[in-house]
């Protein structure tokens, strides 16, 4: 068997490049040393000098060769491997009662239902993982590679609840992991997805007392409500949060992220913007979420669009090169926040504007947020309207990892060909207003 690992690709003008590697070569060494996997490699390619031995793609002997990277200590070496990870990935070996993953219809590309719960990944990219697939071994070289933060889905302290939950008879050491990390002083960031019945009510007051216990090395912890879609056949019964539910939240936990606030200068505590909108609560003030991070569990995003049009407003109304007709799509969780976009909209009299509220047809159950609309979902919520004017524009949310692609595998190309209108993918008020004031 070949030791190293095979490179998948060479970015253009990187360090890599510029040493003669290409797509196919086989790395082997770096420093003269045998690396396992992503830690390895970055930990490895440190240097300002990087002395790698490779065996080419076209070496028909299988010699290896010898090369030499330059540059800085923090850039990147421009090298890709097939898997993220470089080495084996860590997949999840839970069975949660609410997993996503479990509630996609069938049909779709394979890479859509694969499970990684994978350590490496949540220190370079921020994914949660739940510490169950994890031994000794593994703690600590997290500990000793200082990997922080690391981001980890908690759900309950709780041992008997946390194993119902996640379907593990090994999840219920959750409490004792974290304070060994926080104890060897990892930094980490935690959700709880609140399940009604299962981890909500004095469970939950459990959780967030216990996870307190933990600050500031554990920084802050997302309560946020569980997502259902319409494909939960054979799956364990589970519903939505209910409204009144939502306000008991929003209340409880405020008053608790303001004690915590007092005592600690921290709310610690942060809801998903879902509870705002279920409860019909007022978000926070833009202080409340400091540098918002925990966005990627719908915390905050409302707030930093009311902060765009604030400044949107002081700014004044835009000035356009010429007339146009628009189109906005927003799903039913922001509609609020979309007509208040709109009011400013309307106020420029050289632009009509539309705004479209698309209804989950792909996804169905609870779902409501925008960045889950779908490519399918546009084409059977707009298809025959005749006021989508000259551009749609769309949250760039909706697509896929900075690509133009939807969560259901259609092209913005494609949609936007179908529905006979232009597509451009917006993040906010103020780029739609910079792109508005400079077409011509």
């Amino acid at each position: 068997m070949n030791r190293g690992f095979l490179i998948s690709g060479i970015k253009a003008g990187s360090p890599a490049e510029k040493a003669g590697l290409k797509a196919g070569d086989r790395l082997m060494k770096i420093n003269g040393s045998y690396f396992y996997d992503l830690l390895d490699f970055q930990y490895l390619c440190t240097e300002k000098r990087v002395s790698l031995q490779v065996e080419k793609n076209d070496n028909t002997d299988n010699t290896v060769q010898n090369f030499t990277i330059y540059k800085e200590y923090d850039e990147d070496t421009g090298i890709d491997f097939f898997s993220p990870v470089i080495g084996p990935l860590r997949h999840c070996r839970n069975h949660c009662l609410f997993c996503f993953i479990d509630q996609q219809p069938p049909g779709m590309r394979p890479s859509l239902y694969e499970k990684d719960d994978d350590y490496r990944l949540s220190f370079f990219n921020g994914n949660y993982i739940s510490l169950t697939n994890m031994g000794r071994p593994d703690i600590q070289r997290i500990i000793n590679r200082r990997l922080s933060p690391l981001y980890i889905s908690i759900h309950a302290t709780d041992p008997a609840v946390r194993r119902k939950i996640m379907g593990n008879r090994d999840a219920g050491k959750i409490l004792e992991l974290l304070k060994i990390l926080a104890g060897a002083g990892v930094e980490m960031h935690g959700q709880v997805v609140i399940c009604p019945g299962y981890n909500d009510g004095v469970v939950l007051e459990k959780t967030v007392n216990d996870l307190a216990g933990l600050f500031p090395k554990l920084k802050t912890v997302a309560l946020v409500p569980v997502g259902l879609t319409r494909y939960r056949e054979r799956l364990s019964p589970l519903r939505s949060i209910t409204p009144e539910e939502a306000r008991e939240i929003v209340e409880k936990y405020s008053t608790w992220q303001e004690q915590f606030r007092r005592r600690q200068g921290e709310p610690f505590i942060y809801l998903a913007d879902e509870f705002y909108l279920l409860s019909g609560y007022p978000f926070p003030p833009h202080q409340h979420y400091g540098n918002y991070l925990q966005r990627e569990n719908g915390v905050g995003l409302a707030r930093l669009f009311l902060n765009q049009l604030d400044k949107w407003k002081k700014k004044g109304i835009p000035s356009l090169k010429k007339k146009m007709e628009i189109s906005l799509v927003t799903a039913q969780a922001a509609e609020s926040l979309l007509k208040q976009l709109l009011e400013e909209l309307q106020k420029i009299s050289s632009l009509k504007t539309h705004l479209h509220v698309i209804p989950h047809f792909f996804w169905g159950g609870n779902i409501t947020v925008t960045g889950l609309l779908t490519g399918s979902d546009l084409l059977r919520g707009l298809s025959g309207k005749k006021n989508l004017g000259e551009i749609l524009f769309i949250p760039r949310s909706m697509l896929k990892n900075e690509s133009k692609i939807f969560l259901d595998n259609l092209t913005v190309e494609s949609v936007s060909s179908k529905l006979k209108v232009r597509i451009i993918p917006v993040d906010g008020p103020l780029e739609l207003r910079r792109l508005l004031t400079t077409i011509k």
